[in-house]
């Protein structure tokens, strides 16, 4: 069954928010999730932290989104 990306990402900062450094292994072990899966998402949150600032405004009727430097 897929999972929801967002639960993923919610999942893994849970964990890691308890304050012990674990390895992909165990963070694989906490979080009941595969171990390609855990290190596929801890490389996108690696990428994201190294990315420009990604602005979001939201209005009324959209949302828009720009890279602010």
């Amino acid at each position: 069954m897929r999972r929801d990306p967002f639960e993923i990402m919610e999942q893994i900062f849970r964990t890691l928010e308890q304050g012990q450094a674990c390895s992909i292994n165990e963070l694989s072990k906490e979080t009941g999730l595969h171990n390609v899966t855990v290190r596929k998402y801890i490389q996108i949150i690696e990428m994201v932290r190294r990315e420009p600032t990604v602005e979001i405004i939201k209005t009324n009727h959209s949302i828009i989104v720009r890279i602010r430097r």
